[in-house]
């Protein structure tokens, strides 16, 4: 969770909420914020070795099996579902 809710802070246009709920057999962390993922990829390559971020998605979707992100014009959602 510390990656999405930074990632919130540091690319989310000053406002951000984190809800963290439980569903039958596993827990949805959901960070929803202002900010817009313009890159449908970002969270899906590294970034280039001499850039010193960009890797905050990076890292929970290879540590999670599922994290759907929905970038919309209130703002950007992101959802990382766990085993409960």
């Amino acid at each position: 969770m510390a990656e999405l809710t930074t990632n919130s802070v540091v690319h989310g246009a000053g406002s951000g909420a984190l809800r963290i709920r439980a569903e039958s057999d596993r827990i949805i962390c959901e960070v929803h914020d202002g900010g817009q993922l313009n890159d449908p990829l970002a969270a899906r390559r590294p970034p280039h070795l001499t850039q010193p971020d960009g890797r905050g998605l990076l890292l929970v979707h290879q540590r999670t099996d599922l994290v759907p992100v929905h970038t919309g014009p209130d703002g950007t959602t992101v959802r990382r579902y766990l085993p409960g």
